[in-house]
């Protein structure tokens, strides 16, 4: 399990992980401790990942772009100049979701590569 934790968004993103505090889990983990809440150990019927969106570094996207290419489980991105950006630069974040690993993993990737090259 590769775990990377949300830092400043922690809150938004253990609403993802149903009330499980990430950084929690990975310091007692780390620490040696048992996990002191029993997990479902189901496989999942779906899997979930957390996308944070920023400003291309040359052209302009809108949140419009983001869903003509692609299918959000949900998405907000402002493409204004006047938004400040966030933690990480962050102007937007998205939620996808897929029954299958590796095809999330290839939309992720896909996704990301799209907000740095602007769509191109």
């Amino acid at each position: 399990m590769r775990l990377r934790l949300p830092g400043a968004l922690s809150p938004q993103v253990n609403k993802l992980t149903f009330g499980v505090d990430l950084f929690d889990v990975e310091i007692s983990l780390a620490l040696g401790e048992e996990v002191i809440r029993p997990l479902d150990s189901g496989d999942p019927d779906r899997f979930y990942g957390y996308i944070l969106l920023r400003r291309p570094k040359r052209g302009n996207l809108t949140q419009r772009d983001f869903e003509r290419h692609f299918s959000f489980d949900e998405i907000r991105y402002s493409s204004s100049p006047d938004t400040p950006a966030g933690p990480y630069g962050c102007v937007g974040q998205a939620i996808v979701s897929d029954e299958d690993e590796l095809k999330l993993q290839r939309t992720i990737e896909d996704i990301v590569r799209s907000n740095e090259t602007a769509g191109g």
